[in-house]
């Protein structure tokens, strides 16, 4: 156990977390046709690894959201600038503005380039209607709500000098277990910031994230391959996140198609 939480082995981790990242990047048309991540890499595993767990933990978190009524209505508390969380959240969904979800399912707002939110919350009913902060803008009418992520190992560098750009409230995981220190650099220098505890929300979830994180610096080093993920995960396809990928990017009605060998046993 000791050992474990140390350093547990990349097969463990494969094995615990292999399946639903292999969700999250097939949904996000991370993987290519022969099995391979098809992004931009600068060959600096840790700093790639870093980036792209970014747009992961997005698409976890409104996962979570759509699963879970609590965990929606907490994040949108703090999304409208709330006090408490309200069963009108149960109305809305969560969309991960950037995400390939949010370009087939919710096109109006899809927004890679937004800088402000990562993610905002939609009627359910009328998805053209977003969800609205408590607090008016010019005394006019309230602006859309909205939540920024942001995952680091080294959040005193690279997450307390940008948060004051931010106009919403920034939920930090942090991977290296430096969230006090942050919270505090943060309420020095920035008081009027809002930062948001991952475990008000789940508590795995940063476990869970930092599982993604090993087995992509992993994959991204030539450690292991997707096939290997597949073998140790036993990955079906079958569990929430399920639309596939094809030459270019996910559709609802893509599906991964594994070549025969390996197919059998898994």
């Amino acid at each position: 156990m000791s050992d474990y939480f140390r350093k547990p082995s990349i097969e463990l981790q494969m094995s615990i977390y292999g399946s639903t990242l292999l969700d999250v990047l097939i949904g996000e048309s991370y993987i290519s046709e022969d099995l391979v991540l098809k992004n931009i890499f600068t060959g600096d595993a840790q700093a790639d690894a870093t980036r792209l767990i970014g747009s992961i933990a997005e698409s976890l978190v409104v996962n979570l959201c759509n699963s879970y009524p609590e965990v929606n209505r907490t994040l949108g508390m703090y999304a409208r600038f709330g006090q408490r969380p309200h069963k009108k959240l149960d109305a809305y969904v969560a969309v991960a503005t950037g995400s390939m979800r949010a370009k087939n399912d919710f096109p109006q707002h899809y927004n890679p380039c937004d800088t402000q939110r990562d993610i905002i919350w939609v009627e359910r009913d009328n998805t053209d209607n977003q969800l609205l902060c408590i607090s008016p803008t010019n005394g006019v009418g309230a602006k859309p709500a909205g939540l920024q992520v942001k995952a680091s190992h080294n959040g005193v560098r690279y997450v307390v000098p940008s948060i004051k750009d931010y106009h919403f409230p920034v939920l930090y995981f942090d991977l290296q277990g430096d969230w006090g220190e942050v919270q505090k650099s943060v309420f020095e220098q920035h008081p009027t910031a809002t930062l948001v505890h991952p475990d008000e929300i789940q508590h795995e979830i940063k476990h869970i994230l930092k599982g993604y994180f090993d087995v992509v610096v992993a994959l991204l080093r030539g450690e292991t391959t997707i096939k290997r993920i597949v073998q140790e995960s036993r990955w079906k396809g079958d569990s929430i996140l399920p639309t596939g990928i094809d030459a270019a990017e996910a559709t609802s009605e893509s599906k991964l198609i594994l070549p025969s060998h390996l197919r059998g046993g898994n």
